[in-house]
This record gives structure tokens, sequence and C-alpha cells, in this order.
């Protein structure tokens, strides 16, 4: 998970990604209960979902379990153990994330690899930027970045580790319902003129012509876009079905799109009609029918209707993942469920 994290002084969203809180969810093919790292002393430990400690703090750095396996840190590397404390892959990784689909993405050095459960990497290669695997591909960059825009070195990869789209993109983002998106360096006759993004299916062939200044990967159906002066979400035809006028705009998590205008945000729906305001110094995505919205007495969380559910008390916060949010009261952190109770604090 990521930790959202906002300056109310300046008014400034910081994204900080920590070895505390990660993503993840269903167990690779079978269902395992979740535990969540704690910390005490400087020691990282775990606790289950009703807050009680299945695993002693010990571990200098640790993430959420997925598919069964929780990320731990010994000194400076990382590794996986299973949800009864025992080593699963031993620590030897500079950087980890978590098991998606039974393969995750690891880092040695300055390299990044893919991993299988038994810890054998799924093919020889090593990589100088990866993204996770989604839907049966991952999207790699095998030789380093040079110029911006130039020589377009992304390409994919199956979980058998052989190539399937060759490095020709500029930028690849993951897949989703099929499509991702992609961009590519646009010439006339030879001439590079600039670059363009569109929508690619899992055998490379254009959906959605190379004709965007600007995309994120489609999500719930609809894919975040800019050409010229029209923004706003596009569909798998390249159409646009709403154009906005917000100064930020991000993708569709839970039906919910958030917005920046004037400075503030809110969020709309997938019809583009306001549902809540823009009236917080910031917010995060919908997790769990839960968002983290910060106003001038600190970080709370509303529904989808906008009716703030878990009052605005926190001085760091969270957004929920498996049911629970970390946040911190009077300079106390721990998890609370979505009701704003605290299933497990610090000191207590």
């Amino acid at each position: 998970m990521h930790l959202l994290w906002f300056h109310r002084d300046k008014v400034v969203a910081c994204v900080l990604l920590t070895g505390l809180l990660s993503a993840g969810n269903a167990v690779y093919g079978q269902d395992v209960e979740t535990i969540y790292p704690i910390i005490e002393n400087g020691r990282f430990g775990f606790i289950d979902a009703t807050g009680e400690l299945v695993i002693e703090p010990k571990y200098d750095g640790a993430q959420v379990s997925s598919e069964g396996l929780a990320a731990v840190r010994l000194g400076y590397a990382w590794g996986f153990i299973d949800t009864r404390d025992s080593v699963h892959i031993k620590p030897q990784f500079s950087s980890v994330f978590p098991f998606a689909n039974g393969v995750a993405r690891v880092q040695s050095g300055q390299y990044w690899s893919f991993i299988d459960r038994t810890g054998a990497r799924i093919t020889d290669e090593y990589f100088t930027a990866a993204l996770d695997f989604s839907e049966g591909l991952a999207s790699v960059r095998g030789r380093p970045g040079t110029v911006v825009g130039l020589e377009p070195k992304w390409g994919y990869i199956n979980k058998a580790g052989e190539t399937i789209l060759p490095e020709e993109f500029v930028r690849a983002l993951p897949f989703s319902d099929g499509l991702a998106a992609v961009e590519v360096v646009r010439k006339v006759l030879v001439v590079r003129v600039n670059t363009r993004w569109g929508l690619i299916n899992t055998t490379g062939t254009w959906v959605v012509e190379p004709i965007f200044n600007a995309m994120r990967n489609p999500t719930e159906g609809l894919a975040l876009a800019r050409r010229g002066r029209q923004q706003g979400f596009i569909d798998s035809t390249g159409a646009f079905v709403l154009e906005l006028h917000y100064e930020q705009i991000f993708p569709f998590k839970e039906n919910r799109a958030r917005v920046n205008e004037d400075g503030l945000w809110g969020f709309i729906d997938r019809t583009g009609e306001v549902v809540v305001s823009p009236s917080y110094l910031g917010v995060g995505d919908f997790s769990g029918g839960r968002a983290l919205v910060l106003t001038n007495d600190g970080y709370g969380f509303i529904n989808p209707r906008g009716i703030m559910v878990i009052p605005p008390r926190y001085e760091r916060a969270s957004s929920f993942d498996h049911g629970l949010a970390w946040v911190t009261l009077e300079g106390r952190s721990g998890y609370i469920d979505t009701t704003g109770i605290f299933i497990w604090r610090e000191g207590e």
C-alpha cells in the first residue's frame, strides 16, 4: 500500500512508498489469512485482522502479506516469510514488491527480475526497469534509458519469462481488461516528430491508434486521456465519453474519480456528475468504500456519497487495504477498521 501524506502548510500531496504497507489480497490458488505489519521499539512484527499479535517484532522492515507470503527485511536484505513466520525465501534482495498471481518483482542492486513462490527467477534476464505482472504480462525495459523519447525500450514478457511483445515502446503500462496504454515515437518519413499514446491488446495490435498526447491505463472500462485541448475519459474505441475541464484528474476507482479545481479536491461519478464537491486539501482513491480526505482539522474518511464516516482527526493516514487503514492519532500509530475503531495501536 502507498502511504499518502499531505503537507498541510504547503497543501502539497506526496505518495511515500513505505516498508510498512503494501498492496496485495487474494492468495494464489487458495484463501489465506492476511497478516499486517506493526512496529514496536523500531522492530517489525505482524498482527492478524482482529489485532492479535501473530509474529513478534523482530524484523527491520515488513510489508502486508500477499498470497500467503509477507516480505520482511533483515539488515538491508529483503526476503519472504509465510504467515506462520517460516522463512520461505531467504533475505537477499535490495527491494521487493508483493506477490501477485504467483510472481513477485524483486531488485538486486540496480537491476530487476521476477521470482516465483520458490524464489527461483522466471528468466535469466535482468531488467533496468520493470512493472508488476497484470493479466499474465509484465512490461520491462532491458536497456538503460537515454534521451527521453529516443530509442524506445519497453516491451512485455509472460510468466515463463518469454518476450511476448518486443521492446519498441517509449513507455508501456500494465494491461487492464485486455488493453494497455503505450507511448510510441511518431515520425514523418524518417524524422522524429514527437511521441503519442494509444491502446494495444495482448498481441500488440493497436485497438486505439496512438494519437493522444497523454494517457493513463484503462480502469473500470475507461482510460484517462488528453488530445490537444480535449481531456477526459475515452472508451475502448478511443472516443471521448467524458470531456472534463478540471486542473487535475485521476482514473476511476470504485466508480469515483478524484478531480482538482482551484486547488481543492473532490470526486465525480462515471457520468461526470460531481458527487463530492472539490472542497478538500487532498484526497485518496476510494478503497473498500472509503476515501481518505484531508481537511484543516486533519485526515478523515468519506463514503461514496461524500458523507464523512470517520471524523478528520488523524495527523497521518493511509487508504484502506484489506479492511484496515494505518493512521496516527496524538502521536501514536495503529490500524483502524472501516468504522474508525482501533484494532491495534502502539503502546496498547
